[in-house]
């Protein structure tokens, strides 16, 4: 899998580089209005103290409990690289070795599409704008009867945002909140890595597919980001068709190619954007070269619903490719030589309802 995606690194490292929004075209939420107008707020002092980011910190993802422990897991396992050089091939020592990944597992405001309808995106917004702040916080509570946040813990050098939902409802707001505070801090979202990868590039893809968790599909998340994404860049005309996983089918690309087909389409796919940490890339390159090896029944079966220069994305790989190469540009790897760690935090609702709307609790204080 670790050479799966190599070709794609000059477009991933342009899109790392796309991470804050260039004009602020669009309008933000009246809470970083507040943050941002008031340069004595504790909110905006903690920010600006992050004009120079500590490599010492954490790289905290923030999502449900099942999508920050698949990307945790994904992390920490990751070895694509060669680490003395940043080379493209394994060394045997894990590419995040010495860092630690701080899982803040919310579990306040999920499920996120509940929030789908227009009156509660702001609500989602602010969350993720909240959420945030929280992973540079020093402090976390130690139960959920610790109100005030008595315990330390290690603010973020790195955010990533793991569920769809928070790009789509929160990821700009943000980004507008870290760069009028001159907050340093990356944030990333996978998904929308993947998407700026297909149409930040000199080649633009328009007919394009989407393999992810059945929990997504019909939702309308998916939909809205590639729109979002397509206008940011300038594109029209752009279709996305969207399908979940079926992870007993035989061949999973073989799957998604017939679910498109009975949608009434005909026009080829140009690329598939996977967003599932649990499918292989491995895989289905394999699965692709069998649909395009015309001794094989999978070619005439599914040959024609994918273009000659069709192409395979996934979310893990970019997004652990771009994570690898942003704290090496920006010297924000630890270095220490031990095994990547996990810590997890669990964001629960607040006892109160007031103006701290939930807790970040070390997940082992947790009572169930």
């Amino acid at each position: 899998m670790r050479r799966f995606f190599c070709a794609l690194l000059p477009i991933l490292l342009f899109a790392a580089s796309c991470s804050r929004p260039q004009s602020h075209s669009r309008d933000t939420i009246p809470y970083v209005k507040a943050i941002a107008g008031d340069e004595t707020s504790p909110q905006f002092l903690s920010l600006a103290s992050f004009a120079k980011v500590p490599s010492s910190g954490d790289i905290y993802i923030i999502g449900g409990e099942e999508s920050c422990q698949r990307l945790g897991e994904a992390f920490a396992g990751c070895d694509v690289f060669e680490n003395a050089r940043g080379r493209d091939w394994s060394d045997g020592l894990k590419d995040f070795a010495g860092e630690t990944f701080s899982l803040m597992c919310d579990k306040a405001f999920t499920p996120y599409s509940d929030y789908a309808a227009e009156e509660g995106t702001e609500a989602l917004r602010e969350a993720c704008v909240r959420l945030s702040l929280s992973a540079l916080s020093d402090k976390c509570n130690v139960s959920i009867y610790d109100l005030e946040g008595n315990q330390a813990k290690t603010p973020a050098k790195t955010i990533i945002l793991s569920d769809p939902w928070l790009l789509c409802c929160g990821k700009f707001d943000v980004d507008t909140l870290f760069s009028l505070t001159s907050c340093a801090v990356p944030v990333l979202s996978p998904q929308d890595l993947m998407l700026s990868s297909i149409f930040a590039g000199d080649k633009k893809y328009f007919t394009v597919g989407v393999l992810c968790d059945s929990s997504y599909v019909g939702k309308g998340v998916y939909p809205k980001i590639f729109d979002s994404k397509a206008r940011e860049h300038g594109i029209v005309g752009a279709h996305l068709f969207e399908s979940a996983v079926d992870k007993e089918a035989p061949s999973l690309l073989g799957d998604f190619l017939a679910r498109y087909a009975e949608s009434g389409a005909s026009a080829p796919l140009e690329a598939l954007l996977v967003d599932d940490w649990s499918i292989s890339g491995g895989r289905l390159a394999e699965e692709l070269a069998v649909i395009r090896d015309y001794t094989k029944e999978e070619s005439m079966l599914y040959g024609k619903l994918i273009s000659p220069d069709f192409v395979l994305l996934s979310s893990s790989d970019i997004t652990m490719r771009t994570c690898y190469d942003l704290l090496r540009r920006t010297s924000l790897f630890t270095h220490r030589i031990i095994q990547p760690q996990l810590k997890q935090y669990t964001v629960a609702p607040h006892l109160r309802g007031i103006d701290a709307p939930f807790l970040t609790i070390p997940s082992e204080n947790v009572q169930n």
